[in-house]
C-alpha cells in the first residue's frame, strides 16, 4: 500500500539520534500514516543504525546513503523527494530539534495548502534550541536578509530558514532545483512557487546527540545561495497565504 505521506530526514553522521527519532514518530502516526525515508551522507554508523531501527518500526522505513553527495543536505533532501511515494512529503532533521509531535500538524494543515511550514516565529513558537548567542545571531541575520532579498515571495513566512516544513507532491518541480547548502527551503518557495502557504509554530528543541553541522563554510555557502537565487530570472510572484497560524 502506497502511504499518504513520506518523511524526508537528511542525515549526515546522526547514528545517536536515529532510534530515539524513530521511535518518536512511532508513537506520533499511525502504522499506514506514512513512510520514512533516510537520505545519508554519513561517514559514521548512521546506515546500521538505521538498520536497526527499521526492524522494530511499525512505520516502513527506507535508508538511500549517497557515496557521493552533491548540493549538500538540500541536496540529499532533493533526492529523499523524487524517492518518495507519498502524495505529501515532509521534511525534517535528525537530531530532535524538529520535535516529531509536530508532525501531525503539518499534515493537518496541507490538506488546505500546498506548502506547510514549521516556524519558530509564528505565535506559538519558539527557537531557544540554538545553541549560544552565535547561532542565534546567524539565524537572526540570515532570516532578515532572505526577507529583504525575496519580500515577495516570502510574505506570509516567518521563518524562510527552516528545515522543517511539509509540501504537496503536486506543486513539486524537483529537475528545476539547484540547491546549494543546507537551506533549501528558501529554493522550493523560489523556483516552485506554490500557490498557497501556511505555517504551524513549533518550539525548536535542544539537539539530542552529535553536534551541529553548522559552519562558516556553510554560512557562505549560503550566501551564494541567496545570490544564484536572486538572480536566476525564475517568475518571482508571491505565493497566496492560505491560513493563518495554528
Amino acid at each position: 500500500m502506497t502511504p499518504p505521506v513520506s518523511i524526508v530526514i537528511p542525515t549526515f553522521n546522526e547514528a545517536d539520534n536515529i532510534a530515539e527519532l524513530v521511535e518518536l514518530l512511532n508513537k506520533t502516526l499511525e502504522a499506514d500514516a506514512a513512510e520514512i525515508i533516510f537520505v545519508d551522507d554519513s561517514s559514521d554508523d548512521t546506515p546500521g543504525a538505521v538498520a536497526r531501527a527499521a526492524e522494530t518500526s511499525r512505520l516502513p522505513v527506507r535508508l538511500h546513503h549517497r557515496d557521493a553527495p552533491q548540493g549538500g543536505l538540500g541536496g540529499a533532501v532533493v533526492e529523499g523527494m523524487r524517492l518518495a511515494r507519498g502524495g505529501l512529503i515532509v521534511v525534517m532533521d535528525a537530531d530532535l530539534q524538529h520535535p516529531p509531535g509536530t508532525v501531525p500538524a503539518l499534515i493537518a494543515a496541507a490538506e488546505r495548502a500546498d506548502l506547510v511550514v514549521a516556524s519558530r516565529y509564528a505565535r506559538g513558537g519558539n527557537g531557544d534550541g540554538l545553541d549560544g548567542n552565535y547561532r542565534l545571531m546567524v539565524s537572526r541575520y540570515s532570516t532578515l536578509t532572505a526577507k529583504l532579498l525575496f519580500f515577495r515571495e516570502l510574505q506570509g513566512i516567518t521563518d524562510p530558514m527552516s528545515g522543517f516544513f511539509a509540501i504537496n507532491r503536486a506543486v513539486l518541480r524537483p529537475n528545476d532545483l539547484r540547491p546549494l547548502g543546507y537551506k533549501i527551503l528558501l529554493e522550493l518557495v523560489v523556483r516552485c512557487r506554490p500557490r498557497t502557504v501556511a505555517e504551524v509554530p513549533y518550539r525548536f528543541g535542544r539537539r539530542f546527540a552529535g553536534e551541529s553541522k553548522s559552519s562558516v563554510r556553510e554560512g557562505l555557502r549560503f550566501v551564494r545561495h541567496l545570490g544564484r537565487l536572486r538572480f536566476s530570472g525564475v517568475d518571482r510572484r508571491p505565493p497566496v497565504l492560505a491560513l493563518g497560524e495554528e
